[in-house]
């Protein structure tokens, strides 16, 4: 059982962290667990043995060179990022030795609170990674268990996970969000009553709320930004071969076989 000791202290009660909090209660009846919101005091951490930073990428970077004053020296903390190099390096530098950069692949339809689940994580890959300190890996692989995901632990600083997540993530929001957006232009609002669910289903990532993307795109750019414009540039030779049927033909049939693995 991972040592919860003094409680729980979770920076950023949102759907994540509401749903960390929702599992840990599950798992620890009992257990001292305090939620610390944006306009709140770091100071409410207190003697906590775990501490989960829920909250957006930007505001994780801007928390942690804050974290040495308020956390105890011996406190796992983990991040739930959605990014990881940028977070890693922040965490080095403010010298956390017990620090676990995270990332959960989980969510809900609709983000905040109210959304949360003590079961969004069951079952779900749970990315951790810090290979300077393994003890701590260790610690917070048993944390995530018991919350009831699946430990995935990587080898590196983020950098695999980062490069991964530009293309089955951060590249698809893009796109779904662009395409929304070209779209409403193209025919102007009104006319959106028109679309079938071929554009509904595209388009669902585009509900996103901008403030959570804004900081995952800033600080994945060096992977996504390759890529945006690879998508970029085949869209742009497509537009001149759509009457193309062995090109059409290749590229269905490519896209086909690939969305069949995600099955």
């Amino acid at each position: 059982m991972p040592d919860t000791g003094n409680g729980l202290a979770i920076v950023g009660p949102g759907l994540i962290g509401t749903s960390v909090a929702l599992a840990a209660r599950r798992r620890w009846p009992d257990l001292q667990l305090r939620t610390i919101d944006k306009d709140q005091s770091l100071s409410l951490i207190g003697n906590a043995l775990v501490v989960v930073l829920a909250a957006p990428v930007d505001v994780i970077l801007e928390t942690i060179p804050r974290l040495p004053l308020v956390v105890q020296p011996h406190a796992l903390i983990i991040d739930t990022g959605s990014t990881k190099r940028a977070i890693m390096r922040a965490a080095e530098k403010a010298r956390l030795p017990q620090f676990v950069g995270g990332h959960p692949m989980a969510g809900a339809a609709t983000a905040g609170p109210a959304a949360a689940r003590a079961d969004l994580f069951d079952g779900k890959p749970w990315f951790l990674t810090n290979p300077g300190a393994p003890e701590a890996v260790r610690r917070a692989s048993r944390f995530i268990e018991a919350l009831g995901a699946r430990p995935v632990v990587l080898s590196d600083h983020g950098e695999e996970h980062d490069r991964l997540m530009a293309a089955v993530s951060h590249l698809p929001q893009l796109a779904a969000t662009t395409l929304m957006a070209v779209v409403a232009r193209a025919v102007g609002g009104d006319n959106l009553r028109w679309a079938g669910n071929g554009l509904r289903d595209t388009t669902r990532l585009a509900e996103s709320e901008a403030a959570m993307w804004q900081g995952i795109l800033a600080t994945n750019q060096e992977e996504l930004k390759p890529l945006v414009k690879y998508l970029a540039a085949e869209l742009s030779t497509l537009a001149d071969r759509l009457d193309d049927p062995q090109v059409i033909g290749a590229l269905f049939e490519e896209a086909t076989r690939a969305r069949a693995a995600l099955k």
